[in-house]
């Protein structure tokens, strides 16, 4: 008799995978409900508040207080003169946080990380850092280097650390 199994992280990267297209196949309705959305130059309303929403996890302290990292988001993935290699993989990653999908397979949740509160929020990504899953760890890192990563590269963050161009 054969046997198939599937370990926990073949299912779950399976699952983020599936979970990738279906984001992709669709569009979160009632974006604009949450507030006013700058003029966006082409990631969508929904990777916008994903990462608008994670800012206030990632970024507490932020010494620059008008840096919105939706918008740094925006201008990373579209503000090049050149279409950027891995700009499908950065849209994927900003849908993490607002994908219904994932907050199920990892979390046993239908709310996605953008959906929750701040403490909420905060709650979940340190289970993700302290998880005994290897992905929940890696999402829970690369969201957070990437979050510094945008900071560090605003202008105003780069002058108030001493670097003029």
């Amino acid at each position: 008799m054969i046997e198939n199994t599937i370990s926990r992280n073949k299912f779950l990267k399976l699952l983020a995978k599936i979970s990738a297209i279906f984001y992709i196949g669709t569009k979160t309705i009632g974006c604009a409900a949450h507030g006013n959305i700058p003029r966006l130059k082409g990631i969508s309303e929904d990777n916008y508040l994903s990462f608008h929403g994670i800012q206030k996890v990632f970024l507490e302290g932020n010494p620059i207080e008008d840096f919105d990292l939706g918008i740094a988001l925006d201008n990373y993935v579209y503000g090049h003169p050149y279409p950027i290699e891995t700009e499908d993989i950065i849209l994927f990653l900003a849908g993490i946080p607002s994908s219904t999908l994932v907050a199920l397979a990892l979390d046993f949740s239908f709310t996605p990380l953008s959906k929750l509160d701040k403490d909420e929020m905060e709650k979940r990504l340190l289970s993700w850092k302290t998880s005994s899953l290897s992905m929940k760890r890696g999402l829970f890192s690369i969201l957070r280097q990437f979050s510094f990563t945008l900071l560090s590269s605003d202008k105003k963050f780069q002058a108030f650390m001493g670097y003029n161009s």
